[in-house]
C-alpha cells in the first residue's frame, strides 16, 4: 500500500510503541527508531537514533507525515541533570525543530497524567484538557515543556502539535477493579485507538487530549477529547467486567 500515511515513533523499542505496532498491523508505514535495536514487523523500517542528535532526528523525519515522540526517561523520580535535561528537555525540542525542518504535517507529543497530577495530589475530581498545567514532580514539569513547544510550533511553524497527556497503558478490562476509586489508567486497545485519532484528525492546527479509557470517575475528564478527535472508549470502569 503506497498510499498509507508514513509515521515516525521515537522510543519504538518501549511499552507505547509495541501496543501501537501490535494494534496497527500495516495501517501506516512506520520507520520505528529507538536507541537500541527494534524488531520490524512486516515492511516497517527502523533505524537506530539517539534524539538529542538534531541532525540524526533531522534525517529521521525526511519523508515523514507525522511524528510520534514517545522517547523520553518515564521515571516520576529521574534527576533532571542526569536524564531528563538531555532525554526529555533537548531531546523533546529536537523532535519538534526537526519535524519542522523537515515539513512533517504534525507532531504527536507523549505527554503524561504527570503534567497534572497536582490536581490529584489536591484531592480534586476529574481535570480538563484546558486546565492550567500542575505538575508535582520534575519529569512531569518536563511534560509541560513539552506541551508548550507544541503550542509554540503550531503557532510559528505550522506544525499541527496534539500532546496526549497519557495515563498508564496497563488497563484490563478482565481484572477486578473499584468503580468507587479514581482512575487514570488506559487500555491497550484504547492507546491504539486515541493514537490513531491523533495521527487521522485534520485540520487541528494544535491540541491537548487526555489518554484515559472511560471510567466512572476519572481523574482526567475525556469529552473533549472525544469530541475533537471521534476517540470512542472501548474500555474502562464505565463498562462491565469482561
Amino acid at each position: 500500500m503506497t498510499d498509507r500515511r508514513r509515521v515516525l515513533i521515537t522510543g519504538a523499542a518501549g511499552l507505547v510503541s509495541s501496543i501501537l505496532r501490535e494494534h496497527w498491523g500495516d495501517r501506516y508505514a512506520l520507520r520505528l527508531t529507538d536507541i537500541v535495536d527494534v524488531p520490524a514487523p512486516g515492511d516497517h523500517e527502523t533505524r537506530n537514533m539517539d534524539i538529542t542528535d538534531l541532525d540524526a532526528f533531522r534525517s529521521a523525519c525526511e519523508g515523514i507525515d507525522t511524528v510520534i515522540h514517545l522517547a523520553a526517561d518515564r521515571s516520576p523520580s529521574a534527576d533532571f541533570y542526569e536524564t531528563l535535561l538531555d532525554l526529555n528537555i533537548i531531546g523533546t525540542y529536537n523532535a519538534f525543530q526537526a519535524a519542522a525542518d523537515a515539513g512533517c504535517r504534525r507532531v504527536i507529543f507523549a505527554s503524561s497524567v504527570n503534567a497534572i497530577i497536582g490536581y490529584t495530589e489536591a484531592g480534586r475530581g476529574r481535570v480538563l484538557e484546558d486546565d492550567v498545567m500542575y505538575p508535582a514532580n520534575v519529569y512531569g514539569a518536563t511534560k509541560c515543556w513539552g506541551e508548550a513547544l507544541g503550542r509554540v510550533f503550531s503557532h510559528k511553524h505550522g506544525v499541527s502539535s496534539i500532546a496526549v497527556r497519557l495515563g498508564s497503558p496497563r488497563f484490563d478490562q478482565s481484572r477486578d477493579w473499584d468503580t468507587d476509586r479514581r482512575h487514570g489508567s488506559i487500555s491497550p486497545r484504547d492507546t491504539a485507538q486515541l493514537f490513531g485519532c491523533c495521527v487521522d484528525v485534520e485540520d487541528l492546527p494544535f491540541a491537548i487530549v487526555h489518554g484515559s479509557s472511560r471510567h466512572v470517575k476519572s481523574e482526567m475528564d475525556i469529552a473533549e477529547t472525544c469530541r475533537i478527535l471521534g476517540y470512542e472508549p472501548q474500555d474502562g470502569t464505565a463498562f462491565p467486567q469482561a
